[in-house]
């Protein structure tokens, strides 16, 4: 899925909690389920895929979660479709 202002990437991070959000380059689920996070020349970028999120979602236009595209731990839940 290719990412912008109508499909943002918001993202918990597994190690620290920091709460982020990315508008380019596009992102892809890989076999396990995982997500994996590319840059806008396609590049993966390490930091932000595989295990290194805790929670993510990916939001439409109208700032809720697409079908499919996230996979959020409960406590998450707030910060991330509030």
């Amino acid at each position: 899925m290719v990412l912008s202002e109508e499909a943002a990437l918001v993202y918990i991070l597994a190690e620290s909690g920091v709460k982020g959000r990315l508008t380019s380059g596009r992102v892809e689920r890989d076999p396990s389920g995982r997500l994996n996070v590319f840059d806008a020349r396609g590049w993966r970028f390490e930091y932000l895929s595989g295990d290194r999120l805790r929670s993510w979602c990916v939001l439409g236009p109208d700032g809720k979660p697409i079908d499919g595209w996230r996979e959020i731990q409960p406590q998450d839940l707030s910060q991330l479709c509030a």
